[in-house]
């Protein structure tokens, strides 16, 4: 089966700076409703900016905007003072980066939790990334998960993605599936709706158990999501087209959906691109293509695409043969693990192929491919087990 893709390493959306939102959790900056019964002077008046308020805001915007950060930071403290979130987190920006002298790391977060504890969305969203990198405080994804959980109740996907990233891959928190779906399902639902969220959603129902798995949500999200132009969920589509995964096997769709997603770089994309040339899957054969697809998967990390550009060079197909450098491709990819290129490599040790002979550690490699339920038998030769069609525990 090919591998499914995940952003789960890298995926937590990155943090905004200023805030210049119109709105506050609890609603607009209603000055008219929010200066009836307010005391003079007042500001701010049941979680809403008075006149008053609102003009002190405004100009505070436009001192930004002009470069007089000191007026800024003024007006907005004077809000931020009387408990106004956006106006609190605008001052821990303010802060944190130095506008009015030297950067103050404490007093930014200092007002930065007090814009969070005021239920304002961007402050919750941004505590949560310090919370979850230990950026000024100490280390804690769960008390990120927490904030992010927050910030989601009042709408922001952003929040409902990150919370959801953690809770699926288990990093820091517990795995909680049936959580993650349900985050990933609210940040990618709605007019603001993150594409990152549907392909997330989308391979979540691709994998998992047979219990789990739901052939036609994935398709579902996955396609919403490759609409948009996610290259994993392009790929991830491809691989049901390529394989019959809850949908008619169709060798041309599945090359299509690889083709749009190798054009923007992805690696495991143009392996199985590449695949399709050496084969002749849904297009015709090009041995040179395929070569040159497995070089781009290689050089983009993919470990399959190491192995698959190894077998090209060893035999000679679409590019001249070489075994020393084919056999240092199987070197460098099981190194980093891979079951099939340490069975490879273990051959290539057995026999002296294009290295040093070395039967201890070819015992050691043909060993860790079959503990990693890899087939690997190192007595037979590399030149015959490696083929150039789809053969079963073969490239």
């Amino acid at each position: 089966m090919k591998h499914l893709s995940s952003r789960y390493a890298c995926g937590l959306i990155a943090a905004l700076l200023l805030s210049a939102c119109a709105t506050q959790e609890n609603g607009t900056a209603d000055a008219a409703s929010a200066g009836a019964g307010a005391a003079p002077g007042s500001l701010v008046a049941d979680g809403k900016l008075t006149p008053e308020g609102e003009l002190r805001r405004e100009r505070a915007f436009k001192a930004y905007q002009a470069g007089n950060k000191a007026l800024a930071y003024s007006e907005w403290l004077g809000i931020a003072e009387q408990g106004f979130g956006e106006s609190q987190f605008n001052i821990s920006v303010m802060e944190s980066d130095g506008d009015t002298g030297a950067a103050n790391v404490t007093k930014a977060l200092a007002w930065l939790q007090k814009a969070a504890d005021a239920n304002y969305p961007e402050a919750q969203f941004q505590l949560g990334q310090r919370y979850n990198k230990g950026d000024g405080v100490p280390k804690d994804v769960p008390k990120a998960v927490a904030y992010w959980r927050k910030c989601a109740a009042l709408g922001e996907n952003r929040c409902a993605y990150n919370a959801a990233v953690a809770l699926a891959s288990g990093l820091g928190v517990p795995q909680d599936r049936a959580g993650a779906i349900a985050l990933f399902t609210e940040a990618g639902s709605g007019p603001t709706a993150l594409v990152p969220a549907q392909s997330e959603l989308g391979k979540m129902y691709l994998q998992g158990s047979d219990k789990e798995r739901d052939y036609a949500k994935a398709r579902q999200w996955l396609e919403l999501a490759a609409a948009g132009n996610d290259t994993d969920a392009q790929y991830n589509l491809g691989v049901m087209y390529g394989q019959g995964f809850g949908v008619k096997a169709d060798k041309r769709k599945a090359v299509a959906l690889y083709q749009r997603a190798a054009k923007q770089g992805h690696p495991m994309a143009s392996n199985n691109l590449g695949g399709a040339y050496r084969f002749g899957e849904g297009l015709p054969k090009d041995q040179k293509k395929a070569v040159a697809l497995f070089k781009q998967a290689h050089d983009g990390g993919d470990m399959q695409g190491t192995v698959n550009l190894a077998d090209m060079t060893f035999k000679g197909w679409g590019v001249r043969a070489n075994k020393t450098a084919a056999v240092e491709l199987y070197k460098t990819a099981a190194d980093a693990g891979h079951p099939v290129a340490r069975c490879r490599y273990a051959q290539a040790l057995r026999h002296g192929d294009g290295v040093a002979k070395n039967a201890g550690q070819a015992n050691r490699l043909q060993e860790a491919a079959n503990n990693a339920s890899t087939p690997c038998d190192s007595d037979a030769p590399l030149g015959e087990w490696v083929v150039n069609r789809r053969t079963s525990g073969r490239s």
